[in-house]
C-alpha cells in the first residue's frame, strides 16, 4: 500500500511538473490545449482561432468650408459729372473780330474792282 502510494504520489507529481511546464508553454505561444482523462483514447483539440483586432485607421479632419456671403441686388447706379462750361477767353473774341474784319474789308475790295472792271 504505501508503494502504491508513493507511486500515485510520482505520477501525480509528474502530471503537475508535466501540466506547469505545458501552460508556461503555451502562456509564451499565446495557445491552450487540453487533456481529457475520462475520455476513451487521447483527444487533442485544435486552439480556438485567435482574432487580432484591426489597426486604427486614421482620417483626417473633416474641411470646413465657410459658405459665400449671400448675393444683394441693387439699382445700377449712373453719376454723370456735371458739365463744365468755359468762358472764351477775350483775345479769340479779338481775334475772330478781326478776321471778321479783314473778310469785310476783302469783300469790298473784290467788289470795288469787279465794279470797275466792268466798267473799263
Amino acid at each position: 500500500m504505501t508503494f502504491r502510494r508513493t507511486v500515485l504520489k510520482l505520477a501525480a507529481a509528474g502530471v503537475v511538473a508535466a501540466g506547469t511546464l505545458g501552460m508556461a508553454a503555451s502562456a509564451n505561444a499565446e495557445t491552450s490545449w487540453s487533456i481529457g482523462i475520462g475520455v476513451p483514447g487521447v483527444v487533442v483539440s485544435e486552439p480556438p482561432p485567435v482574432y487580432y483586432e484591426p489597426a486604427p485607421v486614421y482620417t483626417p479632419p473633416p474641411t470646413y468650408y465657410q459658405p459665400p456671403p449671400p448675393v444683394r441686388y441693387q439699382q445700377p447706379a449712373y453719376s454723370v459729372p456735371p458739365p463744365v462750361y468755359y468762358e472764351p477767353d477775350s483775345r479769340w473774341e479779338e481775334r475772330r473780330a478781326e478776321r471778321r474784319e479783314w473778310r469785310r474789308r476783302q469783300w469790298e475790295r473784290e467788289q470795288h474792282r469787279r465794279y470797275y472792271e466792268e466798267r473799263y
